[in-house]
C-alpha cells in the first residue's frame, strides 16, 4: 500500500514552492502506538534535509500500548534525522507532569488511561499503583492523598523524563504556528495564548477561528473519513487538524505544500 498522498492544504501560500526546500511537517498525536509512528518515520527519514523541520504536536503517551517505544523512537529520529526536529507538549505529557511535581495530583492516572503508559515502563510500578490506588479509594476525591507515583518516574530512563520536561509549547514558522490544542484569535496570536488553550484548544475552535496564523493542531480526534472509512486531516480555510491516530493511522502532513504521509492501519 502506498501511503504518500496529496492535501489540499488551507496554510498554503503563494510563495510556496511544492519541493523540499525548507519543508515544515507536522506529525499528528501518536498515543502510544509504536508500530504507526515506525511506519511513518519511515516514510519521512530518506527525504528530510538540513533545511526541513519536523514538527510533533504532542500526545506520543497514553492509551496504546507502547508509550516508551515511542519516546525512544523519537529521541532516535531526532539524534539521527537530517532535519531539524521540534517536540510539542500534549495535553496528555503536561498531565503527567503534573503528578510528577505534585504526588497529589492525579487526573493523570485517573483521566488519560495512564496504565498503559505506566506498564510500558514498568509492569511492577503499574502493580503498586493499582494497589494503592484500590486501597485509598474514594479519599482520592475528597482528600489531598499522594499516591506512590515515584516507583514509575524511577522506572523511567533519565534521557525520557527530560525530553518530557523540555517540550515546547508551540511552534512558529512564518505566518504557520503549530500547538497541540489550539488558539483562541479573540486573545491574539499564539505568544499570548495560556497554557491551558494552546493544550487543550477552546471553544469555537477550530470552526470559529478567524485569525491571521494558520494554525496546525492535533488532539481533537477530528479526521474526516472517506468512502472507505479512512482518515483524513480536517482542513478549513485558516486550520489543519492531523489527529487521526484513533483509526490507528499516523498522519504527517507538509504546511505550504500539499503533501501528506500516512502510516498503514495500526490498530491497538
Amino acid at each position: 500500500m502506498y501511503h504518500r498522498q496529496r492535501i489540499d492544504d488551507g496554510c498554503s501560500d503563494d510563495s510556496s514552492v511544492s519541493d523540499w526546500i525548507m519543508a515544515t511537517i507536522a506529525i499528528g498525536d501518536i498515543h502510544g502506538n509504536s508500530r504507526a509512528l515506525q511506519d511513518l518515520l519511515g516514510q519521512l527519514t530518506t527525504e528530510l534535509t538540513a533545511a526541513d523541520t519536523v514538527v510533533f504536536l504532542g500526545d506520543y503517551i497514553d492509551r496504546g500500548p507502547d508509550s516508551r517505544g515511542c519516546i525512544e523512537r523519537i529521541l532516535q529520529f531526532r539524534a539521527g534525522a537530517a532535519a531539524r526536529v521540534v517536540t510539542l507538549a500534549g495535553n496528555h505529557e503536561d498531565w503527567l507532569l503534573r503528578s510528577l511535581s505534585d504526588p497529589t495530583r492525579h487526573s493523570w492516572i485517573l483521566g488519560m488511561d495512564a496504565f498503559a503508559t505506566i506498564a510500558s515502563y514498568s509492569t511492577v510500578a503499574a502493580g503498586v499503583l493499582r494497589e494503592a490506588l484500590s486501597e485509598v479509594g474514594v479519599r482520592l476525591l475528597t482528600e489531598s492523598v499522594e499516591l506512590p507515583y515515584a516507583v514509575f518516574f524511577d522506572a523511567m530512563p533519565a534521557e525520557h523524563l527530560r525530553f518530557l520536561r523540555d517540550l515546547q509549547l508551540f511552534h512558529r514558522s512564518g505566518g504557520s504556528v503549530f500547538v497541540h490544542g489550539g488558539v483562541d484569535w479573540l486573545v491574539g496570536p499564539v505568544e499570548q495564548q495560556s497554557r491551558k488553550t494552546v493544550l487543550w484548544g477552546c471553544d469555537g475552535f477550530p470552526e470559529a477561528y478567524q485569525g491571521t496564523d494558520c494554525v496546525v493542531y492535533g488532539h481533537y480526534s477530528n479526521a474526516v473519513l472517506d468512502a472507505e472509512g479512512w482518515p483524513r486531516p480536517l482542513v478549513l480555510p485558516r486550520s489543519i487538524g492531523i489527529d487521526t491516530i484513533a483509526h490507528g493511522v499516523l498522519t504527517a502532513v507538509e504546511i505550504g505544500g500539499s503533501r501528506m504521509w500516512q502510516s498503514a492501519r495500526h490498530s491497538v
